[in-house]
């Protein structure tokens, strides 16, 4: 079973507001985010967000790693496709690819222009290698896919795939990717 997994515990400090809750033609990005896991081929999704209703860390902010390894402690599954909640141009068809390419090599493997979104799988080691890592003070996702053996999948640049992996901390860069949404309708198109 591939369970989709929303990383959304952070802080949002640089954003001065919850990003999970910023709104793009009246859908919030959690829902938003859930939604496009759902058009990739998810079976199950589950959200790593610090509050009641949600995957808790068990290492208290300490990022994505420590999301990453609450959420695969949560219960058992096969593999699973990992996105941040501040890429608000992700496709399913790029998800698609992304886990087709993980199920054909059998190995963990992200994009060569970010580490998220990414996929997984032998899962039970992906979960043994993020806790030693995170009670290690190692937290970096790099890190724990590098650990991993993850591959490296392009995208392809004149389809505008790279756009896709933008991410979005700050107001004004929030304001970007509204507008290249609005110019070009990228979010989780077909």
């Amino acid at each position: 079973m591939l369970v989709g997994i929303v990383l959304a515990g952070g802080l949002s400090s640089r954003m001065g507001q919850d990003k999970a809750l910023l709104e793009i033609n009246g859908q919030t990005q959690l829902i938003r985010a859930t939604n496009c896991l759902k058009d990739a081929g998810c079976d199950e999704i589950i959200v790593s967000r610090n509050s009641s209703g949600f995957i808790v860390d068990k290492f208290i902010q300490q990022g994505p790693v420590a999301g990453i390894h609450a959420c695969l402690n949560h219960a058992a599954y096969d593999d699973a496709l990992v996105i941040p909640i501040d890429m608000p141009l992700l496709s399913k068809t790029s998800l698609r690819t992304l886990i087709n390419q993980g199920r054909r090599r059998d190995c963990a493997c992200y994009f060569a222009h970010s580490v998220l979104p990414c996929y997984l799988n032998r899962l039970e080691r992906v979960s043994l290698i993020a806790q030693q890592r995170l009670e290690h003070g190692q937290r970096s996702v790099r890190g724990l896919l590098e650990e991993l053996g993850a591959a490296v999948i392009e995208l392809f640049e004149s389809h505008g795939e790279s756009r896709e992996l933008y991410n979005v901390n700050t107001p004004q860069q929030w304001a970007h990717a509204c507008c290249l949404i609005d110019q070009k309708d990228y979010a989780w198109r077909e």
